[in-house]
């Protein structure tokens, strides 16, 4: 009897009791009502990564579906992102592709989406029982860019907007590197306004502040994407020439002096014409370093001053 007992049941679904499944969908409408009070966007998906919630914060954000859309027809997720992305993203389906291998792996670490409005957005995915998917998105466009603003801080010179000593070193090492690896050629030119005491002294700090600036501008100017120029201490400056021999770096060099000694700064009723003594090196294979090569370009930077100023010396 028992065998039969089993017998019967064998293959039949027992049903799940009514009030049962009344309660089950009670604290599902529950749950609903409570995430549509959460402040970042929320968006579920099911195992085969088909939208079944979402909440008003995430419609705030992306308007291409409704609500009451993605409940009643729940779309894929690649539905969802094609038609939130159509516009923005050069490369759809590339876009898509990468999304859906993001969502599909499960992994935790966040990822953040550059929004056309320039919004930064943060998605945290959790993967749900029975293989569903919840994506978290937060809005954090002022965290990253206060981030950004310490990152530019860190690295730059607050009067001219060049790089500072500091993150030169940390650049000029990986170029050292780089070249050293590769046998690549490296030169660099150091830069200090002559007499500038004096213009300090003549014309007040402002001017002389003015000064300083004026100079990195033009040598920016002149720089190419690839060279790294830095504000190293008080009038004096450093551009780090990648890719470039010693007679390219003269060139460079002599065009900056010219370019400096003929754009005198007006000041009030005064004109201040400065120019600039420049040392430049070149690596070679018996340097030992980034730090050897500055020395050698400061020490043709000094030579240059106690043969007149306003000259490069290599």
């Amino acid at each position: 009897m028992v065998c039969e007992c089993q017998a019967s049941h064998a293959g039949t679904e027992v049903a799940r009791p009514e009030p049962e499944l009344a309660q089950a969908r009670k604290e599902l409408r529950t749950l609903y009502a409570a995430l549509d009070h959460v402040e970042n966007g929320l968006l579920i998906l099911d195992d085969e990564l088909c939208a079944v919630y979402s909440n008003p914060a995430l419609h705030r954000i992306f308007d291409s579906f409704s609500a009451e859309e993605i409940r009643s027809r729940k779309p894929s997720y690649v539905e969802l992102l094609r038609a939130a992305n159509s516009a923005s993203v050069v490369d759809l389906e590339d876009y898509v592709a990468k999304r859906l291998r993001w969502v599909r792996s499960g992994d935790p670490k966040p990822m953040d989406l550059k929004m056309s409005n320039g919004a930064v957005l943060r998605c945290h995915l959790a993967v749900l029982p029975r293989g569903g998917r919840m994506l978290i998105y937060s809005d954090v466009t002022d965290i990253i860019r206060h981030a950004e603003e310490l990152q530019r801080l860190a690295t730059t010179d607050g009067m001219t907007g060049t790089y500072n000593r500091r993150h030169f070193m940390a650049l000029a090492d990986l170029e050292w590197n780089k070249a050293h690896r590769y046998e690549r050629p490296l030169s660099l030119l150091m830069l200090d306004i002559d007499h500038f005491k004096s213009i300090n002294d003549t014309y007040g700090h402002d001017a002389g502040d003015r000064v300083i600036i004026q100079l990195a501008n033009l040598v920016g100017s002149c720089k190419r994407a690839p060279d790294v120029l830095a504000r190293i201490g008080g009038e004096e400056f450093a551009l780090l020439l990648p890719e470039t021999e010693l007679l390219h770096a003269h060139i460079l060099a002599e065009r900056l002096r010219v370019e400096v000694a003929n754009h005198p700064l007006a000041v009030a009723d005064h004109t201040i014409t400065a120019t600039v003594s420049i040392g430049v090196a070149t690596k070679s294979p018996q340097m030992l370093g980034v730090t050897q090569l500055m020395s050698i370009a400061d020490k043709a930077l000094y030579d240059a001053k106690r043969e007149g100023r306003n000259r490069v010396i290599c």
